[in-house]
């Protein structure tokens, strides 16, 4: 299954529409590792980012399948960037390509659908809640072991991540409702 179908069906699972680029990334990395999909997810600056999942994304764009918004935020004068937040929507013919997708990917589907339901169900994590979460599963994945506040903290700021023992809470929290750790 191609990367543009996974995200047309996270599309689809989270109601047509996911607001934040960074959140579709982190949703996107949490289902590659529910369905054992390699990716190509790196260490970037709001967790694990995939270059393949960014261009899937422009394809879909371009061919009509995804309609996207932004709003501006402000101005950054430290960056010299605009402060932009991204709103991704299936347009009609998106919503039929998806729901055509999950017909033939039944099994690949009710994945994805539960860990949307679940992300629902805990309160719909914001965006940087849920790249807290991912950073830290990330870390203990490529570290290969259970690892302390503190071991994730110092792994952390060698990607240039900055979390405190707060964000390891939350993110230990989250991925314990996911099922993806066990809270201790």
């Amino acid at each position: 299954m191609k990367v543009r179908h996974l995200i047309l069906m996270a599309l689809d699972a989270w109601d047509g529409t996911i607001k934040s680029k960074t959140k579709l990334q982190k949703i996107i990395y949490f289902i590659s590792l529910l369905l054992n999909r390699d990716l190509g997810f790196k260490a970037h600056y709001y967790g694990p980012y995939s270059t393949d999942v960014e261009i899937a994304l422009d394809e879909l764009i371009g061919a009509g399948f995804v309609d996207v918004k932004h709003d501006v935020w402000g101005y950054d004068t430290k960056c010299g960037f605009e402060s932009k937040r991204y709103t991704f929507s299936l347009t009609e013919s998106g919503k039929k390509f998806a729901r055509s997708l999950e017909e033939e990917n039944h099994s690949d589907y009710s994945k994805i659908k539960e860990f949307i339901d679940k992300l629902k169900e805990i309160g719909n994590p914001d965006y940087l809640s849920l790249s807290i979460a991912a950073k830290s599963y990330f870390i203990r994945e490529k570290e290969g072991k259970t690892m302390t506040k503190d071991e994730i903290k110092t792994k952390a700021n060698s990607f240039g991540w900055r979390i405190n023992n707060n964000d390891v809470d939350i993110a230990v929290n989250i991925l314990s409702k996911l099922n993806f750790v066990k809270e201790e």
